[in-house]
């Protein structure tokens, strides 16, 4: 049985094959259009993390601002309770209470000056 056909493809199976692997190779270590491909990879890189860590930064920062203002809230509406409840012991007493400066839920001025 002769072989040296088989054996001669099989050489140049691996030949191209070998070509192939050395060609890719060649085009992205050695070639400057794989070094340029490369380093715009690692910037994109270094640019997508820096801007999951500001997005991070700023979604805890929100966080913060808005239990900050939670608080706020919640501290303004029991000064609205205190007053209420002070107005009521007020009038028990027989005592006026004059009308506050601050109008409460006045609506916003529209500019309409018709």
């Amino acid at each position: 049985m002769d072989l040296s056909g088989v054996d001669q493809s099989v050489y140049a199976v691996g030949g191209g094959g070998f070509a192939l692997i050395a060609q890719s190779l060649w085009q992205r270590f050695v070639s400057p259009d794989g070094k340029a491909n490369d380093a715009l990879v690692s910037q994109l890189t270094e640019r997508l993390t820096a801007l999951e860590t500001r997005q991070s930064k700023l979604e805890s920062d929100l966080d913060d601002e808005r239990k900050q203002r939670r608080r706020a809230e919640d501290k303004v509406h029991a000064l609205e309770l205190d007053n209420l409840q002070l107005r009521a012991v007020l009038k028990n007493h027989n005592i006026e209470v004059p009308v506050s400066f601050v109008v409460q839920d006045a609506p916003a001025p529209t500019g309409d000056a018709t």
